[in-house]
């Protein structure tokens, strides 16, 4: 099993390429929103060394759709990431933990 990502909250996270990530490959985030919550997002993701890799303001959320934005896309190691997605203006939040196994 090359990876495995586990969501919670009103905003769903999803990698796109779950079944092929592998270290030294890209991930590729998109979301889905289940109240209709309105932007803008902050988005926060952990490495496993627990550094802070990801830390950006998004204006719409990317869902993987016909004319949304990319997918958030960063490179991965082996290990534990954690995500959190929340607005920057309301109380909907979203997270998830990517696991990316050695192979």
């Amino acid at each position: 099993m090359p990876g495995r990502i586990d969501s919670s909250g009103d905003i769903e996270i999803i990698c796109e390429n779950i079944d092929k990530i592998r270290p030294h490959e890209m991930a590729r985030l998109v979301f889905r929103v289940w109240d209709g919550c309105s932007p803008p997002y902050q988005l926060k993701i952990t490495s496993p060394s627990g550094n802070l890799i990801v830390d950006r303001v998004l204006r719409a959320l990317p869902t993987g759709e016909p004319q949304s934005p990319p997918a958030v896309t960063f490179s991965v190691q082996a290990g534990v990431y954690e995500m959190k997605i929340g607005q920057l203006r309301g109380r909907s939040v979203g997270e998830a933990t990517l696991r990316v196994d050695e192979r």
